[in-house]
């Protein structure tokens, strides 16, 4: 598969994803569109962003791919791979007070969702 043909793919990967996150704001804000007349720009930023984040990503990958479906689950996926993967950063501006470091704490009390334990029913790993 060439590079474009990936590229297309992953850029309609990520129009799903985008259409998607779409159709569950309409749907949170009681089918109505969840934004006001100043806030449509920056909606459509995000969502331009997920787009080329899309195509880049399975252009990338073009020469490992044999189709099409590869190209549009790696561009469907994309946005929201690079947005975990870029979690964890902390960006400080320079000359900003730094923030109180948590790093005495326990990665329990840094991270609470990491030390929940499963609710009723649920599985948990290292019971063996």
């Amino acid at each position: 598969m060439g590079w474009e043909q990936a590229a297309l793919w992953g850029l309609a990967g990520g129009l799903a994803t985008g259409l998607l996150s779409l159709t569950a704001a309409v749907i949170a804000a009681d089918y109505q569109w969840p934004w006001t007349r100043r806030q449509l720009g920056p909606r459509l930023f995000v969502v331009a962003g997920g787009l080329l984040l899309g195509a880049l990503v399975a252009a990338a990958a073009h020469g490992q791919m044999s189709g099409g479906w590869p190209a549009f689950v790696m561009g469907a996926g994309a946005p929201a791979t690079i947005r975990g993967l870029l979690a964890g950063l902390e960006v400080e501006t320079p000359g900003e007070q730094p923030s109180p470091s948590t790093s005495h704490l326990p990665a329990s009390a840094q991270h609470p969702a990491a030390s929940r334990e499963p609710r009723d029913g649920g599985v948990s790993e290292g019971t063996g």
